[in-house]
């Protein structure tokens, strides 16, 4: 009933809207609508972070969207107001890039840029902030003293990601002749939680348990890259299929004698991989410092062994790369077609598929030169013709999922998550005032000091490496 009213009376509200707001002394934040994509159901703070706010005095701004997952009523009970207009607000917050028609000059903005490694295709958006004095926050960025991200989807882009990568190896085995327990697994986001998912991928443990992997494809290994919040995500679902880890210097035994009846892990370090060219050691105070010093033996140490590959690593562009154009043709044959007469036909090779979550196109898995999309989630990759396939997973290639939006897969709980590390920052961000200089905000934690990219039109001396790096990519 509250929104139809709404929708028949914008314009009255509209002009209520603004003399409350212009009558009143409290703070306003406002929630703007995601428009990146039809799968974006995310918020960064859900109804009771909403409803905390109220209670402390703040005015919440909400744009209508009924594509959220939570909904217009359950926001408009927690105190928010459902209004377009949030040119009042002097903190507005979104998960996505901001469409540049819809930015609002002179305003904080809090939302993922992905603008800090100088990414061609958001280069217009962040001379747009510029252009209108925008003072932008990027959750990427805030981060603790150890580097830490603090603001995170993380641990659900992990969660979606392993749960797709059932999905994709269940259809890749069966490209090849052979059906398992994974074609039980469907992709994340027809599953109502994280929980129900669970309890789907726990039946198929019962199934591996009962034996119904065939023998001949050997011990199913996976293998986990990165040890934060994205690698303990799809660990955390991992564990709910009968497993054994084992260390990566097992991993040819496991492979020779393995048990089908179970799925082995291994989570690989940079100690495990990486060597200084000179002298084969590894130092980790050495490499941060002097990365291009350092080599990969990744793709001939532990891609030969690994079934799939979860890679959850940052990637900066002076770091060796897991597996390079090169690498992934000695991984996979250079012909291969499925033995159609055979009713046990061969693997092409060992490593069927990667979910490479990190999403870093041309990164540390450089054949990755695209992401995927929800939509369609799988390619198949032919190293040797260095062609994606979309249409279906038969053939010879790697089978390639690298979802840039991977937690609105589950959007409720990924807004929980993220909402609950957003919101002790909200009222710091309130009090950004772009009258004073970055300088003259004292009261700024190095959390979100750090995380600013541009300020009043400039970007700021931690991120002005942005415009030499836009010049040297423009030059290549």
């Amino acid at each position: 009933m509250a929104m139809r009213h709404y929708l028949r009376n914008r314009k009255t509200l509209r002009l209520s809207l603004s003399r409350f707001l212009s009558s009143s002394s409290s703070p306003v934040v406002a929630l703007r609508r995601e428009e990146s994509s039809v799968w974006e159901r995310r918020a960064p703070l859900n109804p009771g972070h909403v409803q905390s706010l109220v209670k402390k005095g703040v005015t919440v701004l909400v744009q209508p969207s009924t594509r959220r997952a939570y909904s217009m009523p359950e926001y408009e009970r927690a105190g928010a107001i459902l209004t377009d207009h949030i040119e009042d607000a002097q903190l507005i917050i979104g998960v996505k890039q901001c469409p540049i028609d819809r930015l609002i000059p002179d305003k904080t903005y809090v939302f993922f840029s992905h603008t800090i490694k100088a990414q061609e295709e958001n280069m217009p958006l962040l001379d747009a902030i510029l252009a209108k004095r925008i003072r932008l926050v990027d959750y990427e960025k805030i981060v603790n003293e150890n580097g830490q991200r603090l603001v995170a989807f993380g641990q659900y882009a992990g969660i979606a990601g392993f749960i797709n990568i059932l999905h994709g190896l269940g259809l890749r085995l069966l490209a090849l002749g052979h059906h398992t327990p994974f074609m039980h697994v469907a992709c994340a986001h027809n599953y109502p939680s994280s929980s129900a998912a669970k309890a789907a991928i726990a039946s198929v443990g019962r199934e591996i348990q009962y034996g119904l992997i065939p023998e001949m494809l050997g011990p199913i290994i996976f293998t986990f890259t990165g040890s934060g919040n994205v690698s303990q995500g799809a660990q955390d679902v991992f564990k709910v299929l009968p497993h054994e880890y084992v260390s990566p210097n097992e991993l040819q035994d496991v492979l020779m004698n393995g048990d089908t009846r179970k799925v082995y892990g291994t989570e690989v370090r940079r100690r495990d991989h990486l060597y200084r060219v000179s002298d084969g050691t590894y130092s980790k105070p050495d490499y941060v410092a002097n990365p291009e010093l350092y080599a990969s033996n990744f793709a001939e140490k532990i891609a030969p062994y690994t079934t799939v590959l979860i890679n959850g690593v940052y990637w900066a562009p002076n770091t060796p790369r897991l597996i390079t154009l090169e690498d992934c043709k000695k991984l996979q044959p250079k012909e291969f077609e499925v033995d159609t007469y055979s009713g046990v036909p061969d693997l092409p090779q060992r490593l069927l598929a990667i979910c490479d979550i990190s999403a870093d196109p041309n990164g540390s898995i450089q054949f990755m030169q695209s992401y995927t999309t929800i939509d369609f989630p799988f390619a198949l990759y032919n190293a040797h013709t260095q062609d994606n396939q979309w249409s279906s997973l038969s053939g010879n290639g790697i089978v390639m999922t690298s979802i840039d939006n991977l937690p609105a897969q589950l959007p409720r709980e990924a807004t929980d998550y993220f909402g609950s590390r957003l919101f002790p920052f909200v009222h710091e961000l309130l009090h950004l005032d772009g009258s004073k200089s970055l300088e003259e905000q004292t009261s700024l934690s190095n959390a979100i000091k750090g995380a600013i990219i541009a300020y009043n039109g400039e970007l700021t001396p931690q991120f002005q490496y942005i415009q030499e790096l836009r010049k040297k990519l423009q030059n290549k």
